[in-house]
């Protein structure tokens, strides 16, 4: 900031400056001076004195005739005045430009209406945005803007309503939203971190659990970014936060599909290999690959939009009065770069959904195709209906931005729940319990067609061990034996964990083993049935 003695001085030098005295020296200088060179451009009555220019060594003859040319410009119908306030040399400019340009290309034919129309609609434009970085850089500098100093200088100056259809006060609400859903991912990643050696969460494979809480986050703070506008900010800073947009979106959606598919594809690749009885060992990393590949390929192509044709903050004038602001590429490669960001996300959904598919049949608890399909359907519906919301409200800064935070917000909050809520219940009503899911596919071990003459295969197992004087342990409540139950499960855990045991191959082993066997009969020997067992 100026201080008020600075700006005093700077007055003072001024008003000496432009004194008649002083003033005189240079515009009337002695002839054959070295101030000659910069004299004769008279711009006060005084320095129209012909005698003050025949004191100097002028002649009296040229003198008459070259402030005569003035006198009767000034009195002239026609003179127009240069416009005098900041920026008028680019202004002028490009009207030069313009000018120059329409009669070069209208030489010896007649330009059309169109042309005309379409020359003064360019140079507008031109000025409109020369006028617009000169108020930017005025409001950030808290001076004035330029209609102002142009009617102070013509004497017409007056309160001015411009309308420039800022965010306003829906911005709160959509940063409310994103505050939300980075609140909840923090939740839910919370939970998978606390109980990642609880079974529920567990067989969930943590790892993508707590890359699509990530990937929610990113996309979420899209929201900040979208609500900004030139009230309270600088022209780089809304730059920035325009070309940080298509970064948090793309790599947002990218971390969502790309976890999802490499957590569906290992369930997938686990329970192939145990179809085939074959023990198979597929770790987290293993299915990073595409993880890899996807996130990469998005890099590279934001990398170079971003290099190519950034996305920068324009104001948009309507007319003299209304305007509105909007992020807007500065070339026109960007189509290219969207589309190929459009292929790239859009081919991991699919996939998504081709693993989702091949998951039909394997239990919700571990692969969640069914939740993943909802999920993946909300996300359709909503872009069937925000696209077109969004085309419909781009000029009005204030809809544009909720629209996108409500594009956002059910994006995310649908992948949140649908995928963390089931785990959650599950988790707190025990029913995922390990004995639970064992006396599960127990119970599918009985053969035979009628149960009631033909003894199923574990029925004969516990008779024989019944025959060896087995105890079985017994509980005087059910709170006993639940705890019961929770030590042993947590005594299988560490088992598993230390031998690196894959228990849904095991599952899938015994069922098809199970499919395999002889069905057992009255007539078996006793002999048979104790190899059997």
């Amino acid at each position: 900031n100026i201080s008020d003695e600075k700006k005093k001085l700077a007055m003072e030098f001024l008003t000496f400056s432009a004194s008649k005295e002083q003033s005189s020296k240079l515009v009337i200088p002695q002839v054959g001076s070295r101030e000659a060179d910069g004299g004769y451009d008279p711009y006060r009555l005084s320095h129209m004195n012909e005698e003050d220019y025949v004191k100097q060594g002028f002649d009296r003859e040229t003198t008459d005739a070259y402030l005569g040319t003035i006198k009767e410009g000034l009195l002239s119908p026609n003179l127009v005045v240069d416009i005098r306030f900041p920026e008028a040399t680019k202004m002028m400019s490009i009207l030069d430009t313009a000018v120059i340009n329409h009669l070069n290309e209208t030489k010896g034919v007649t330009a059309t209406d169109q042309m005309r129309r379409d020359i003064v609609k360019d140079a507008t434009a031109d000025m409109k945005k020369v006028i617009s970085e000169y108020d930017s850089r005025a409001h950030m500098e808290k001076s004035e803007k330029i209609l102002p100093q142009y009617q102070k200088l013509r004497g017409v100056y007056g309160e001015l309503n411009e309308d420039k259809n800022l965010i306003g006060d829906v911005r709160w609400i959509g940063y409310a939203l994103g505050f939300v859903i980075i609140a909840m991912a923090l939740l839910f990643g919370g939970w998978v971190a606390i109980n990642r050696k609880h079974r529920v969460v567990k067989i969930s494979q943590p790892i993508f659990l707590h890359l699509i809480c990530f990937g929610v986050v990113v996309l979420s703070c899209a929201i900040f970014p979208l609500g900004i506008d030139d009230s309270g900010s600088t022209e780089r800073g809304r730059d920035a936060a325009c070309a940080s947009i298509p970064w948090l979106v793309s790599l947002g959606l990218s971390l969502i599909f790309s976890a999802l598919f490499s957590k569906l594809w290992r369930i997938n690749k686990v329970f192939a290999a145990a179809a085939t009885m074959k023990r198979v060992v597929v770790t987290a990393k293993d299915v990073l690959t595409p993880f890899a590949i996807l996130m990469t390929l998005n890099f590279i192509v934001l990398l170079s939009w971003t290099l190519v044709d950034p996305m920068v903050f324009e104001r948009v004038y309507t007319d003299e009065l209304t305007s509105y602001g909007r992020c807007v590429p500065q070339g026109n490669q960007w189509k290219g770069f969207v589309a190929t960001l459009a292929i790239l996300n859009f081919t991991a959904l699919v996939l998504v959904n081709v693993q989702a598919y091949h998951a039909r049949s394997i239990n919700d608890e571990l692969s969640e195709s069914k939740y993943i399909g909802l999920a993946t359907l909300s996300m359709f519906q909503i872009f069937l209906v925000g696209i077109p919301l969004l085309a419909i409200v781009y000029d009005t800064p204030s809809a544009y931005f909720f629209v996108w935070c409500g594009i956002i917000f059910i994006i995310c909050t649908t992948i949140l729940l649908l995928i963390f809520v089931p785990k959650v219940l599950r988790w707190k009503s025990g029913a995922s319990d390990r004995s639970t899911t064992a006396n599960k596919f127990s119970s599918n071990w009985s053969h035979g067609n009628n149960a009631s003459s033909a003894p199923s295969y574990s029925s004969q197992v516990e008779n024989k061990n019944a025959s060896r004087g087995d105890k079985r342990v017994s509980f005087d409540d059910k709170e006993s034996e639940l705890i019961h139950r929770e030590k042993m499960d947590e005594i299988k855990d560490l088992v598993m964990e230390k031998h690196n045991i894959d228990i849904t191959s095991i599952i899938l082993k015994v069922e098809r083993a199970d499919e395999a066997m002889p069905v057992a009969d009255d007539a078996q020997p006793e002999s048979m049935a104790d190899e059997s067992a």
